[in-house]
């Protein structure tokens, strides 16, 4: 059953700051307010896509935000200080998460009951979380979590798990990669 798949791996609370984290067409909708307080789930099965970076763990949390601005997803900093956690709150999809691009590239939620890929036909919430950890003096592993769940629109059924093709976590590790070596001195 979905409920006991549903096991917090991080119940993260985030302060946001989102006067530069506006929606981009074709993105999920913004949040309105400066600080919103929000949580977010992830199934405890999730894996990240990782990545290694040439640079302090400091240099990459300093454009992440930057990052998810870019790809126009609203998000903030875990409200716990010590962790390194940046995530963006629940995101609903209710038509395409990009134009001209079907959903499914980004998330499989399986196959609806009268065929075609749930993803196109189903609305869908989901979250992104990035997490970093150093991993010596100049290196910062970043992992980048996708996880969400989508219902039928026209009727009460269950809701299903989604998980990530790749193309999101891949997105943000390439721009993380490429604001890295532009911010190089």
């Amino acid at each position: 059953m979905f409920d006991r798949r549903l096991l917090a791996i991080l119940a993260i609370l985030g302060n946001l700051s989102l006067a530069n984290c506006a929606a981009r067409s074709g993105g999920s909708a913004g949040l309105s307010g400066n600080r919103e307080t929000f949580q977010v789930l992830f199934r405890r099965d999730v894996v990240p896509a990782r990545r290694v970076l040439q640079a302090t763990q400091e240099v990459v949390w300093a454009v992440l935000p930057q990052v998810f601005a870019d790809l126009g997803y609203p998000s903030g900093p875990s409200a716990r200080a010590a962790e390194r956690v940046y995530l963006t709150p629940p995101l609903k999809i209710r038509g395409r998460l990009y134009d001209r691009e079907r959903n499914s590239a980004y998330l499989d939620c399986g196959r609806a009951p009268a065929g075609g890929e749930a993803a196109d036909m189903y609305e869908i919430t989901f979250a992104i979380m990035a997490r970093l950890r150093p991993m010596d003096a100049s290196r910062t592993l970043v992992e980048v979590f996708v996880d969400g769940t989508a219902l039928e629109r026209t009727t009460s059924a269950d809701v299903v798990s989604c998980t990530s093709t790749g193309r999101l976590e891949a997105a943000v590790l390439q721009r993380l990669a490429t604001r890295i070596t532009s911010h190089s001195p």
